[in-house]
């Protein structure tokens, strides 16, 4: 009997083992933080800044496209147009003199050297009037000034070949104006289409984002 009185004491004393040590550890923290009189208080070293105004976030500056008068323009996207034209024509020359020396054109049975000439200086003025525009902050159609130049062309074809058929001084009248009706198509179609695309970007919306400590709010900053 007094050996299983002894294991059920000591078994007792093992579940109480861990309790009684759990208590002595928090005496000490307890008795630690007590040291000096006083238990010890954590202390805020700086207040929050609280800022209650609304601050709009930086944005970058846009600058608008300077806008030059319709006569700088025109000479601007002239001149260009005229030194691609003159640029186009001599390269359909030397693709006639290329022909020429690989045997591709017979010589005095093929097309002469007109043609050639003609179509580069065709291509090359609108070309020219494109990027002549898009210097000065133009935003036409590179598509629109070449269909405004072959509109013109087909006019001109037409005002020609009536001329032809009509007496004078009609016939000179009719061919003078339907020698410019190319250049002044293409000058149309890129100042026409920029002038629609400068409509269409009238509008401008740009967010901005107001923030204070209180709300956040999203707003819309637009030039109209």
């Amino acid at each position: 009997m007094s050996r299983c009185v002894a294991v059920r004491w000591m078994l007792v004393l093992l579940f109480l083992l861990p309790a009684a040590a759990a208590r002595a550890g928090e005496g000490r923290g307890w008795a630690g933080a007590s040291e000096g009189g006083s238990p010890r208080r954590l202390r805020l070293l700086q207040a929050p800044v609280v800022d209650t105004t609304p601050r709009l976030l930086p944005d970058p500056v846009e600058v608008a496209p300077p806008v030059h008068p319709l006569w700088q323009r025109l000479l601007v996207e002239g001149g260009a147009g005229v030194g691609t034209g003159v640029a186009g024509a001599l390269v359909g020359v030397g693709l006639f003199m290329l022909g020429n020396t690989l045997q591709f054109i017979e010589p005095g049975e093929g097309p002469t050297v007109l043609p050639f000439a003609l179509a580069g200086a065709a291509l090359g003025f609108p070309l020219g009037v494109w990027w002549g525009g898009e210097l000065m902050a133009g935003k036409g159609s590179l598509l629109a000034t070449f269909g405004g130049a072959a509109v013109g062309g087909l006019a001109a074809v037409g005002l020609w070949s009536v001329s032809e058929r009509s007496g004078q001084p009609l016939s000179g009248l009719l061919a003078g104006v339907a020698i410019p009706l190319p250049v002044v198509g293409a000058f149309l179609g890129y100042e026409l289409s920029s002038s629609l695309r400068k409509k269409a970007m009238g509008l401008e919306v740009r967010p901005a984002l107001v923030l204070s400590s209180r709300h956040q709010a999203l707003v819309l900053a637009g030039r109209f």
